[in-house]
């Protein structure tokens, strides 16, 4: 009987502790990852991995709140992006995008998302389905202005447009389509605008 409640008590403090670990953990490989259960998978760390496409398993890690895919070679996202409905901090950056990601505007959990130092010319009107968008970093990239859906994202607190040649007009437009936004700009510059 003494084994029996000291088995109890061990399976009933010592297994909760692990899975709530397993939040607060970082996985930096997908081998890493698959050691544990899909569901234990929060926070994924994927850079200067050479990657060129999106890896598939990824939208098994249905609990999945942290992606940072950084410094590879992708230039798409699957469709089924969307269904990481717990994904809040993305980080696409130093990546080969030269078009917007459109999955990611089915992505409506997102918070925080990273596409700086990619390839991409303009950002589509579905951005401002990013309801929940707080951090949005484009920094060298070469869009030249932003469309007026961007005014619905009304939780962005950051915009990171360092690097961006733009006119001081095309800067002041950017700034009243997100008056409460903190936006770092480079200084304007005369572009022909």
């Amino acid at each position: 009987m003494k084994i029996n409640a000291v088995l109890f008590w061990v399976i009933f403090l010592i297994l909760p502790i692990r899975s709530i670990s397993q939040i607060n953990h970082v996985f930096y490989s997908l081998e890493e990852a698959n050691t544990v259960h899909i569901d234990s998978v929060y926070h994924l760390e994927l850079v200067k991995q050479k990657l060129t496409q999106f890896p598939e398993k990824l939208l098994t890690f249905k609990n999945l709140k942290h992606l940072n895919l950084s410094k590879n070679k992708l230039s798409k996202l699957p469709n089924e992006l969307k269904n990481l409905v717990h994904l809040e901090h993305l980080d696409l950056s130093k990546n080969k995008f030269q078009l917007f990601p459109i999955p990611l505007c089915s992505t409506t959990s997102l918070k925080n998302l990273k596409l700086g130092r990619n390839e991409i010319s303009q950002l589509p009107t579905c951005i401002g389905q990013l309801s929940n968008l707080e951090h949005l970093d484009i920094w060298y990239n070469n869009i030249a202005a932003l469309p007026p859906s961007i005014s619905q994202l009304k939780q962005l607190k950051t915009l990171d447009f360092r690097g961006v040649n733009l006119s001081e007009k095309t800067q002041a437009q950017i700034q009243a389509f997100l008056p409460k936004t903190k936006i770092e700009f480079d200084l304007g510059c005369d572009c022909g605008q």
